[in-house]
């Protein structure tokens, strides 16, 4: 018997939140510059420590997610900046309950007392699926950007379990 495998790349649209704080941080760190220079260099000394904090958080709002399938199994890992890699979790699709798309019908009974995390490029075109996964008292719903090949491995795995309508 064969593995199935399948990767998949899916970059994250900036949330507005996350645009808004980077102007914001490169604005109070220009301030504090500024005011150092025309103030007290006293004003210089939170100017560096803010451009040592811009430096460091502003990778974080470039993130990219990485979901691997392999027999049964998705990982999942964000990557920072094309650069700096996190495993953020697996998957095991023996506790999925369902997959559908975002909005479709199939989904509504899964409505109350589920979390919600989201894997996906959080592009309104292109609606993410969703993952009910119930294990035990963990009900979430996880929504990710498959592909055709990606949700033809899962609907493998699961066929009465994957709706694509």
């Amino acid at each position: 018997m064969s593995d199935l495998y399948s990767e998949l790349l899916v970059a994250r649209k900036p949330k507005s939140s996350e645009q808004a704080a980077r102007i914001a941080m490169i604005i109070v760190t220009a301030v504090l510059v500024a005011a150092g220079i025309m103030f007290s260099p006293y004003f210089l000394i939170g100017a560096l420590a803010m451009a040592i904090a811009d430096y460091i958080i502003f990778p974080r709002f470039n993130v990219e997610y990485e979901y691997q399938y392999m027999n049964g199994e998705i990982d999942i890992d964000e990557i920072f900046s094309k650069a700096k890699r996190k495993k953020v979790t697996s998957l095991n699709l023996a506790n999925v309950e369902c997959v559908a798309p975002y909005g479709s019908h199939h989904l509504d009974s899964y409505g109350v007392g589920y979390s919600v995390t989201d894997y996906s490029s959080m592009d309104s075109q292109n609606p993410p699926y969703v993952l009910v996964k119930v294990d035990g008292t963990d009900r979430r719903k996880i929504y990710l950007q498959l592909d055709d090949s990606m949700l033809n491995d899962i609907k493998m795995r699961l066929p009465r379990k994957v709706f694509t309508e």
